[in-house]
Order: structure tokens, then sequence, then C-alpha cells
């Protein structure tokens, strides 16, 4: 949790052609809160008909886009608890869909050197041409084990509906100007890996950060995020 107010926005390139960015605005030291609007497109992906052709019939685009608020609290107590609220817009060909979620989650110091945590995300519905639809939950546990030399060792068990359980392990370091962020994540269908550097300035803070995983035709998604403290 940041003591100061900052500004955030970041530019994603993910899997194959989509791209995204992230805009942010945080505040609040007693009660953190925070705005975010983030958004998802990909252009000129090839619409193919039912049956085998030499050419694609034309091509389309998926654009996604989010607004969410989020607060947190200790409540008076050792502990803090956290709600983010989210409203969300997809639209994929000539069908449009729009949901509501919410998330829920809680972190407990257990010493000086361990804090546990649990989450409950995407809880919600999504409409589609009048329809609505729940959406698949997912709950994650999750300890951050702070070692000598400014270290930490990042742990979390995260069950997604229908798709199993995913264990991510990670480290992070806290010195003052620069900073190393690593980790893996491992799941039945799939392993990734993710490697980030974070540069500190005075009031800015720029990271920066890749994603590898097994299939590498679509390409080696990146992450630039720079942050303003006010």
């Amino acid at each position: 949790i940041s003591k100061h107010s900052y500004i955030q926005f970041s530019l994603n390139h993910w899997l194959g052609d989509i791209k995204g960015s992230h805009t942010a605005y945080h505040w609040g030291k007693e009660i953190p809160q925070a705005i975010s609007i983030q958004s998802w497109n990909a252009k000129d992906l090839q619409l193919w008909g039912e049956k085998p052709d030499f050419s694609p019939l034309g091509t389309f685009g998926v654009h996604y886009v989010s607004a969410a608020y989020s607060i947190s609290h200790h409540f008076n107590t050792p502990y803090r608890f956290g709600l983010r609220i989210q409203a969300n817009y997809i639209h994929l060909f000539t069908e449009s869909m729009r949901g509501n979620t919410l998330d829920a989650g809680a972190l407990f110091p257990l010493g000086s050197f361990i804090t546990a945590g649990v989450v409950v995300r995407n809880l919600g519905y999504e409409d589609t041409n009048n329809l609505r639809a729940e959406l698949p939950g997912e709950i994650g546990f999750g300890t951050e084990l702070k070692l000598p030399f400014k270290i930490s060792v990042l742990t979390d068990a995260i069950y997604l509906s229908e798709m199993r359980t995913d264990i991510r392990i990670g480290i992070k370091t806290h010195w003052k100007w620069f900073n190393i962020n690593a980790g893996t994540s491992i799941h039945a269908k799939r392993n990734a890996q993710a490697l980030g550097f974070t540069f500190n300035y005075r009031k800015w803070l720029i990271s920066y950060g890749i994603y590898h995983h097994e299939n590498t035709v679509l390409g080696l998604p990146k992450f630039l995020d720079v942050r303003r403290y006010l």
C-alpha cells in the first residue's frame, strides 16, 4: 500500500496482436482508494467460414473496456480488507456483452516476516442479447515471506472454475532505486514464466516486464507501467 497518491498509466502487448492500456488514480493513506479504466483491442482478425478455403472471408476486431473502483480499510484491526467493483463491456464481431463483477480480499499479518492473503474474484454476471449468465469464479490463497537482504518470496494457489488449480511462485526485491520481480506459473495445461524490472527515481516509478509461455507462435507479451507520485 502506497503512502502517497499517484497516477498510473501502462501499455500492454498480450498474446498475438492483442494490445491494451490501463489508467488509474490512487489516493488515500488511511483508506486507500482507486479508480481505473482498462482496455484491450485486437484488430484485423481473420474470419474463416465453415468450409476450408484458401483465403479468409474478411477481418473483424475485438474490443474490451472496463471501469473499476476499489477501496480497502483495516477496521481498527491488524488486518486489511478490500473490495473492487468493476463494469465490463466486450464487443466481438456483431455481438456485445456487458457485465458487472465484484472482487473481495483480505490480508493477515502472521508476524513480522509472514503475511497471508485470500481473495475471491469475478463474482458477477454478464448480459448477452438480453440473456444473463453467471461468470466463472476464482478463489486464491497466498503468502509473502520476507527474507534477509530485502527479498520476499511469494506463493499463490488459485482455483479457477472448471480449470483446476494454478500454482504461482515468485520473488521480488525491496531496494531503494532498482528492483527485480520474477515468477513462474504451474498449471496442468500450461507453464509460464515472467520477469520484470522496476526503477524508482524521485516521484517516478517505471516498470517493465515480459511474459514467456509455451506457445512461442503467439509472441512474447510485454508490459510497461509508469507511475507519478503526487
